[in-house]
């Protein structure tokens, strides 16, 4: 399992905005073969301050996902909503130090 960590910090005011955009397109992020996993988090301290938490059985899944269309237009549609480039880690498991979901 390959784990992403992409940290956003959004714009004043477009909070609701975002949260939208996320929730009108995590169905379809998950319903791609190989995504195990796509939530989103808040800061507790900033409430403008996100991080989605994703999860996918392989690095092609990973390669596949970012091909899809959805992917894509929500990169659009969230790219005018945050304060800069979103912050993005790739993990992978070392050796056994990670459970399998």
């Amino acid at each position: 399992m390959i784990n992403v960590i992409a940290a956003l910090s959004v714009r004043e005011g477009q909070t609701a905005a975002f949260e939208s955009a996320v929730a009108k397109a995590r169905p379809e992020m998950l319903a791609d073969r190989g995504c195990l996993r796509y939530d989103l988090q808040r800061s507790s301290e900033r409430e403008s301050d996100y991080v989605l938490l994703e999860a996918y059985d392989s690095s092609e899944a990973i390669r596949r996902h970012r091909e899809l269309r959805a992917y894509r237009e929500f990169g659009e549609v969230v790219g005018s909503l945050l304060t800069a480039e979103p912050v993005i880690w790739v993990l992978e498991p070392v050796g056994d130090q990670c459970e399998p979901m």
